[in-house]
């Protein structure tokens, strides 16, 4: 093993959380490549620079509290880099089921608001591909977009 191959790829993984997919790419770009990559991989592994479980619960969090994604996209994102199914959901237990829910119906109602134009199927219809866009999941989102156009229909007053 080339040493100063070994100090760059632990400084890359020292520096944010990685996946063996990205270390893949760094040694490609760097021009790097060799075929004993399985054995850099195996030295990052067993000093603690490269763990897949801690990159997946990192990935969860981050794009969880910080985009406001939703499962299915987090889960395609990681299966497209790799990361076992065991480690994704592993890495779902740290999100509460009820925060998931608040996260979705806070999302809905923000998008409904900012809604000026169109009719009220319009509206429903933008926040049900806006959720989706976020990766939600369909039947969770029609029942909170069902749930917050009732709660707005309720409180209109009547003639």
């Amino acid at each position: 093993m080339d040493t100063k191959i070994l100090h760059a790829l632990a400084r890359y993984c020292a520096y944010q959380e990685r996946c063996e997919q990205e270390l893949h790419k760094k040694m490609f770009e760097l021009g790097l490549l060799s075929d004993n990559f399985a054995e850099y991989i195996t030295w990052l592994a067993d000093n603690n620079y490269l763990h897949e479980g801690r990159f997946a619960e990192i990935y969860v969090r981050s794009k969880f509290n910080q985009k406001q994604w939703g499962r299915q996209k987090i889960n395609f994102e990681l299966r497209k880099r790799g990361i076992t199914e065991t480690f994704i959901q592993t890495a779902w237990e740290s999100i509460q089921e009820t925060t998931y829910s608040e996260q979705l119906d806070q999302l809905i109602r923000k998008k409904k608001a900012s809604l000026k134009s169109g009719t009220s199927a319009q509206h429903y219809q933008k926040c049900v591909l806006y959720a989706q866009s976020k990766g939600y999941e369909i039947n969770l989102i029609h029942q909170y977009v069902k749930l917050i156009f009732a709660e707005d229909s309720s409180n209109l007053p009547r003639t």
